[in-house]
């Protein structure tokens, strides 16, 4: 499961930090000034505020897996969302995906406690640092990445 676990934080620290760079590009193309830049960075907070809460409740309820399962799907749905508002050119759906997307900040924000719970008591320092170290890995790796996954959305016919 710390595998799982460390892979996860990889891949979603990678993915939300490169669309939190995005995001400020996102707004200030399609909003049309740079001073509405720091509105997403807004909006993925006030989602991640709301997403730690609701994937608290369910992980508390129905366990970890199921809260950081649902966690990571609606921060998912909420990328596809960003990437539909961008193809269609919808301010009116970049807006609330953004929100839905902060979702993502939260589980992948509480998953890395997840990683000092499922050790044994005289491992959890170094399954928490692993844990900790892929994320920083991937929110190294994800803005170095924005170059690359821009010539993929155009090459699909999505604006980069």
């Amino acid at each position: 499961m710390l595998a799982v676990l460390v892979a996860s934080q990889l891949v979603s620290g990678a993915g939300l930090t490169a669309g939190i760079v995005v995001g400020a590009l996102l707004a200030e193309q399609m909003l049309g000034s740079p001073g509405l830049a720091g509105i997403p960075t807004a909006l993925f907070t006030g989602g991640s505020m709301l997403g730690a809460l609701l994937v608290g409740r369910l992980s508390q309820r129905r366990g970890r897996r199921p809260g950081l399962a649902a966690g990571y799907a609606i921060g998912a749905l909420g990328s596809l969302g960003v990437v539909a508002a961008v193809a269609l050119d919808q301010v009116a759906l970049l807006l609330p995906s953004l929100l839905v997307y902060g979702a993502g900040t939260a589980t992948n924000l509480l998953a890395r406690y997840a990683g000092a719970d499922l050790a044994a008591p005289h491992r959890r320092a170094r399954a928490l640092s692993r844990v900790l170290l892929a994320a920083t890995l991937g929110a190294v790796a994800g803005p170095n990445l924005v170059p690359l996954t821009g010539d993929l959305a155009r090459a699909w016919g999505i604006p980069p």
